[in-house]
C-alpha cells in the first residue's frame, strides 16, 4: 500500500499523525496502530535523507509508537480484558481533533468579521525571576482541556437577550504581546479572567501564533499545570 505523505513543517508529533489519519482516510476511532506506525516512521526517514534536523518530540513519538506497535500486536493474540494499548493515543488525537476544528471555526469567523473583543488592561507582576524554556505545542494541546473544564460555562437559566461579540485573533494577539512586552512575564490563567471558552481558545492560538514567530518562550512544570509565559530574548 502507498503512503500518501508530504515533507511539510508540522507544528508536533501529534500534527503530523493527524495529517496522515486525514489524508489516507483512517478511522481515528480504529486507528491501525501497524499502518500509521509505518508512515510516521517512513515520514522520518524521508526527512533524514534530505538533511532535515528533527525535534527530539518526533522521535520520543517514534518509538512510543513502536512500542505501542508491539503492545497491539501482543494484545490481539492474547484477548485478554486489558486496555487497548491505542486507547491514549487515540484520546489525544480525539482532543487534537477537536482544537483543529475549533481553530479553523474561529479563524472562519475572523475572516467573517463578525465582531471584535476588546478588554481593559489590567495590572499583574511577578516578582521572583523564572527560567522558562520553549514550550511544545503538543504540551499546549494537553494543557487547553483540562483549562477548558476549569472554566466551563454554566448553564444560564435565563435567556440571553444579547448579542455574544466574536473575539478577534489578531486583537488577542496584539493583547497578550502588550502584556508580555510591558510585564515581561505572566501565568496563562492571568490572561483569562472570563469563563467564556471562545476566550480561552482564542487565548491559546494566541500563544501559538507568538511561539511561532518567536516572540515569547513558555514553560509548563507538569501536564495540565499553569502555563507561564515570557517574552524571546
Amino acid at each position: 500500500m502507498g503512503y500518501n505523505i508530504s515533507l511539510k513543517a508540522y507544528e508536533g508529533p501529534l500534527d503530523l499523525l493527524y495529517d496522515l489519519i486525514v489524508k489516507n482516510k483512517i478511522d481515528i476511532y480504529d486507528i491501525s496502530i501497524s499502518q500509521i506506525t509505518d508512515q510516521y516512521i517512513s515520514y522520518m526517514k524521508e526527512m533524514e535523507k534530505m538533511d532535515l534536523e528533527i525535534a527530539s518530540e518526533f522521535v520520543i513519538m517514534a518509538s512510543k509508537l513502536l512500542e505501542m506497535k508491539s503492545k497491539y500486536l501482543l494484545f490481539k493474540k492474547t484477548e485478554e480484558d486489558e486496555i487497548d494499548p491505542r486507547e491514549e493515543l487515540i484520546e489525544r488525537l480525539i482532543v487534537y481533533k477537536k482544537f483543529k476544528n475549533a481553530s479553523q471555526f474561529l479563524r472562519n469567523r475572523q475572516d467573517e468579521g463578525s465582531g471584535v473583543f476588546f478588554r481593559k488592561r489590567e495590572e499583574f507582576f511577578q516578582e521572583e525571576k523564572i527560567d522558562l524554556t520553549n514550550l511544545s505545542v503538543d504540551m499546549l494541546i494537553n494543557f487547553l482541556p483540562s483549562l477548558l473544564k476549569e472554566k466551563q460555562v454554566k448553564d444560564d437559566t435565563f435567556p440571553r437577550i444579547y448579542k455574544v461579540q466574536t473575539i478577534s485573533l489578531e486583537d488577542q494577539i496584539n493583547y497578550v504581546r502588550f502584556r508580555i512586552n510591558k510585564e515581561g512575564k505572566l501565568s496563562f490563567k492571568e490572561l483569562i479572567k472570563s469563563e467564556d471558552k471562545e476566550e480561552i481558545i482564542v487565548t491559546f492560538l494566541s500563544l501559538l501564533e507568538l511561539i511561532k514567530t518567536k516572540e515569547i518562550v513558555i514553560n509548563q512544570d507538569t501536564f495540565f499545570s499553569d502555563i507561564l509565559i515570557k517574552r524571546a530574548e
